[in-house]
């Protein structure tokens, strides 16, 4: 079976068509959703475009079936009844933006390359998003009972040939402590105020339109006169939705913040649960002196470390960054959510802060950049817990790696025994037959 990272099956979706040339027709129905040519193409042209080679002949088919296995986990998340709220819809919303706007090279190149707002983006994005947590959610359904017992790893390990064992690079245990420079309260009410008297000039007869191509920070809506086009509710940010759908066609609203700063809308049309509606982003600027009070913040941190605070309690007290304060600022392996990450895996900046430091050191106050170009500059202190020698995989030294594979494999068996029963009560119709044979368990 060929391997292919699903971040390049799910980001394809969110990209302008890249054949379009394709005549569409419809490959499969599932349930209620339809699998058309041009999907598939798309797909299999972007992962050719990131590399993927398909020097077997077997691509077109993998990717046909990746979907039409989606398309059933969706089906039955369905009947089912399974539900994701707005805030798990946000939060992956953004990681995803975020990860995108990183490989575009921020936001602006971003924008370009979409033809469109970061906002106008997310409208479309959300749906999509949902889709993708309902099939997480049913997937997590089938195998939440799946344990292994230390027997069944041992087991597992011993079936590998001791000659293809894999050799494991330098890995580290890295924590770390970051600082985001916030706006002060007097650049935050400069904004409000800045936007407040928009929102006057507006209301003694300048066009809408005219002040959001002028002002709006939002630079790609602002180029449509602020225009947002037409979503539905739950596709914005919960604060966004509250005061557009509270709005009377033709309002502007009071000034009011989000994440991104501080907004005014305009709303033009209500059509049930969907609004088309156009806003003013002003958003407040950070400040040298923001940025000298991050960076004494975070040397504070450090010598409370140093004076008699355990890193992780500091991390989870006072660290700015979401993904490792929960864990005490431990940074995870992302392919295996264990503590150890190889060093080629490492962002830059946190190599370059352990470079020099020995077991048990912390790393003094470095300046570095977000990859999420709203935050920009940041501050962080890095903690080397610990150092593991290039070496060949064994069960004593690498145990929870192992633990993970045979625990993969065992939620594979209860896949495949899911997808027999499945199939069984969800319509499908496969009207494509160029992967008749790869495809036999579907008949």
């Amino acid at each position: 079976m060929k391997k292919i990272g699903l971040w390049w099956i799910f980001i394809v979706w969110f990209f302008e068509p890249l054949n379009a040339q394709v005549l569409d027709r419809i490959l499969a129905i599932v349930d209620e959703d339809v699998i058309l040519e041009s999907d598939l193409e798309n797909q299999i042209t972007y992962l050719k475009k990131m590399g993927e080679k398909d020097e077997d002949g077997t691509l077109r088919c993998f990717v046909f079936e990746n979907m039409l296995t989606n398309k059933l986990l969706l089906a039955k998340a369905r009947l089912d009844s399974l539900k994701v709220n707005d805030e798990q819809i946000e939060n992956e919303l953004n990681r995803r933006l975020n990860m995108f706007i990183m490989q575009a090279g921020g936001e602006a190149e971003f924008e370009k390359l979409m033809g469109k707002s970061i906002l106008q983006f997310k409208i479309e994005l959300r749906p999509k998003i949902k889709e993708q947590l309902l099939i997480e959610q049913q997937k997590n359904k089938i195998t939440e009972n799946v344990q292994v017992t230390p027997k069944e790893i041992r087991q597992f390990f011993n079936q590998i040939p001791v000659d293809s064992l894999p050799y494991l690079p330098a890995e580290v245990e890295v924590y770390q402590i970051v600082i985001i420079p916030k706006p002060s309260q007097e650049s935050k009410e400069k904004a409000r105020a800045k936007l407040q008297n928009i929102r006057n000039q507006i209301l003694a007869g300048s066009a809408f339109e005219d002040m959001a191509k002028f002002y709006s920070e939002d630079i790609e809506s602002a180029k449509q006169g602020g225009s947002l086009g037409e979503f539905k509710k739950g596709q914005m940010v919960p604060e966004f939705d509250d005061v557009v759908f509270s709005l009377k066609e033709g309002e502007i609203s009071e000034v009011f913040e989000t994440q991104y700063g501080y907004h005014i809308v305009k709303l033009h049309k209500i059509m049930g649960d969907r609004a088309k509606a156009s806003h003013i982003l002003i958003s407040p600027e950070k400040t040298p002196k923001d940025e000298e009070v991050a960076l004494d913040k975070i040397k504070k941190i450090l010598q409370e470390i140093k004076d008699s605070t355990k890193f992780e309690v500091a991390a989870a007290k006072y660290s700015d960054d979401v993904q490792t304060k929960m864990y005490g600022g431990l940074i995870m392996n992302p392919q295996t959510g264990e503590p150890k990450v190889p060093l080629d895996q490492l962002d830059a900046e946190v190599y370059l802060a352990i470079d020099k430091l020995q077991e048990g050191e912390i790393s003094e106050p470095r300046e570095f950049y977000s990859k999420n170009p709203r935050i920009g500059k940041a501050y962080h202190i890095v903690y080397l817990k610990k150092k593991y020698p290039p070496h060949v995989a064994t069960l004593e030294s690498d145990y929870t790696k192992f633990k993970q594979a045979a625990l993969e494999a065992k939620k594979m068996e209860a896949m495949e025994k899911w997808f027999h029963k499945a199939k069984e009560q969800v319509y499908i119709d496969i009207k494509d037959n160029t992967c008749k044979q790869a495809l036999e368990n579907w008949q």
